[in-house]
């Protein structure tokens, strides 16, 4: 089977890109978008699986995130006895565990910097083995089988993957298109760069002297308005503006920060701002390289069963595709089909 697109990525850069988003305190990939705890039909999908499972259950989240389905399993008020083990590549700490009462507490373990492709768990531990939009970014010649291995012979596994007719992957391309303009050699990023050293001129009253008769900075000054002038012909179109207009509020604030604080503040927030930007060109293009279409779902769907004898269809909510939405049952799973 051809290497997965994503083995591409240095497994460091990975890791290092994802520990920085979930150390925001988001709760999942679609902050903004959904709930903390998913309502709706994501909701309804883990928690009808969660509700199935047998008495003092063991759960297995797979490239967790910042966990709400381990959020969701351990505040389920019917099924108290349920246990889940999360874990995920990303260095993470979720902050909602500090909230969980004690006893709830207890029945959630989070390991980060843990590969899915090697798990540190001994065989047949979990009836459940889940994942949201995360199984499908790992190597699946070595993920499949650990997964097999961890599954008790009379579980199941669920998963939520990507699909290429959601939303989110169709308009990763209009977003990742106005990052790589953004960040263009001479570019808006480069442009507002170069504005750091007259702005921090601008601070005092002599260097506001010195600023009038020099034709370098002009030159800079009149270079930026014309990329700005660019940026908000992007905006006026319409295609995923959002990165744009929330760049050039930054940079805004970068350049004042500069005339009050000296051109090191500015140049230190805005080398944070371009690391943002390149972690999130890095977390779309993974969306895009990991959206399966149908064939590419079934082909791991039969990975898991050995067979036919799997569920797998689109999860629509508010008219808009979410994911695949597959379900397995165990004892079946060859791991590694052509």
């Amino acid at each position: 089977m051809p290497q997965n697109p994503l083995m591409e990525t240095a497994p460091a850069t990975r890791e290092h890109t994802w520990s920085r988003y979930w150390s925001t305190g988001v709760m999942h990939s679609c902050a903004g978008s959904y709930d903390a705890t998913y309502s709706g039909a994501i909701g309804s999908f883990w928690r009808t699986a969660f509700l199935a499972l047998p008495q003092d259950a063991r759960v297995l989240d797979l490239a967790c995130g910042n966990g709400p389905l381990a959020h969701l399993l351990v505040t389920l008020p019917e099924r108290s006895d349920l246990r889940c083990d999360a874990v995920d590549l990303a260095d993470i700490a979720p902050p909602w565990l500090a909230d969980l009462a004690p006893e709830q507490r207890a029945r959630v373990c989070f390991r980060g910097r843990c590969a899915v492709e090697q798990l540190p768990f001994p065989s047949e531990s979990f009836q459940l083995v889940v994942s949201q939009w995360g199984l499908e970014y790992s190597d699946l010649d070595r993920s499949v089988p650990e997964l097999l291995r961890v599954l008790a012979p009379t579980g199941r596994v669920q998963l939520l993957l990507h699909h290429e007719d959601a939303l989110p992957v169709r308009l990763a391309a209009h977003e990742i298109e106005h990052m790589d303009w953004l960040q263009a050699t001479r570019g808006f990023m480069d442009a507002a760069t170069a504005l750091l050293a007259p702005m921090a001129q601008a601070g005092t009253a002599e260097g506001r002297a010195r600023l009038a008769g020099d034709t370098d900075a002009t030159a800079v000054r009149e270079r930026f308005n014309d990329l700005q002038a660019e940026l908000q012909a992007r905006i006026d179109l319409g295609q995923c503006p959002d990165v744009l207009a929330e760049v050039r509020h930054r940079v805004s604030q970068v350049i004042g920060l500069t005339v009050q604080q000296g051109e090191a503040a500015g140049r230190s927030a805005i080398t944070a701002l371009s690391q943002d930007l390149a972690d999130a060109r890095l977390r779309l293009k993974e969306l895009r390289d990991h959206a399966m279409d149908e064939s590419k779902a079934a082909a791991l769907a039969k990975r898991l069963t050995g067979s036919a004898d799997y569920g797998l269809t689109p999860l629509v909510d508010r008219g808009q595709i979410l994911g695949w939405a597959l379900t397995a049952e165990a004892g079946r799973g060859c791991g590694n089909l052509p």
